[in-house]
Parts: C-alpha cells; sequence; structure tokens
C-alpha cells in the first residue's frame, strides 16, 4: 500500500525551495485516493450495497439475495457460489456469439435442415412438451417422474 508522505517544503543549503520533492508527495496522495476497478465477473450479475453497519454487500439483480462482499474479509467467493446456484439466473450466453438450432425445412427432404438462431424459451417449452404428452399418449404423471426431471436437468436446468 501506498503511504501518504506529507512533504511542504524542502529548502537546500542555498535556501531554494525543492519543488520536486512538493510534485512527488502530491503524486503518491493521488495515487492513494485512485479507486480500483472490480475485477470479479460477479459484479455483472451483482449489485453493491452498504449496510447500516457499514458493511460492504452484493445484491443478486435475478433473486435479490444478499451476500457479505468486503474485498478484505469475505472476497466475492460467495458471490460466486450463488451464481451457480441461482435459479432465477439466466443461462451464461456470450454475448458476441449466439447458439444455433436446427429446424426442418416445410416441404423439404426427410433430413433437410435450415441453421436458425436459436434461444431458450419456457412457453415453447411447455407447448412442445405438452405435444409431446398428447401426440405420444403419455399419462401426464409422466413429466413428474424421476427419470424425466433428471433429463430436463441436465437438457435444460432452467425448466
Amino acid at each position: 500500500m501506498a503511504k501518504n508522505i506529507m512533504i511542504d517544503k524542502v529548502i537546500g543549503e542555498s535556501g531554494a525551495s525543492n519543488s520536486n520533492a512538493t510534485s512527488q508527495s502530491q503524486s503518491v496522495q493521488s495515487k492513494a485516493k485512485k479507486q480500483r476497478k472490480k475485477r470479479s465477473v460477479a459484479w455483472e450479475y451483482f449489485d453493491q450495497i452498504i449496510d447500516p453497519e457499514g458493511n460492504q454487500k452484493g445484491v443478486c439483480k435475478h433473486c435479490k439475495r444478499e451476500y457479505f462482499a468486503d474485498s478484505k474479509d469475505n472476497g466475492t467467493k460467495s458471490l460466486l457460489t450463488h451464481m451457480a446456484k441461482c435459479l432465477k439466473m439466466p443461462l451464461d450466453v456470450a454475448k458476441s456469439q449466439s447458439k444455433l438450432g436446427f429446424n426442418p425445412i416445410p416441404g423439404g427432404n426427410k433430413g433437410d435442415v435450415v441453421v436458425v438462431p436459436w434461444k431458450f424459451d419456457q412457453e415453447q417449452c411447455r407447448k412442445a412438451l405438452c405435444r409431446m404428452v398428447i401426440v405420444d399418449e403419455l399419462p401426464f404423471s409422466f413429466v413428474e417422474k424421476e427419470g424425466f426431471m433428471n433429463f430436463m436437468k441436465v437438457a435444460q436446468p432452467f425448466f
């Protein structure tokens, strides 16, 4: 850590002041006041707050849970752990890269597909599930069984 050094004036043997020492003390003070940029990816998903006791906390932007996040005492480990477990957190998809899906071409040969951008849609997923249950004449309890639930956790954790 940089320490503040206060030098008002340094006077040499000739009685002239040394302005170089004064400018050095000012640069040391300005470095000490400069606030560092937050480097953790967790701060993209959390809002930083300070509670009435003066503790720094992070509040999840999705589920509004609070976690201690003081850089000296706690760090951001609890925030990063929550990000992996938060059920309301959207899938982390790179903004510069989209996911692609394959849709069959209507009226085309079997196996002909067109590549289209894909994004998870909860409503479309529910409709497709309902259609599967009806078309395949499955019992409604099918979606509550352990095997299907396990499959969905792997296929789409947010379903």
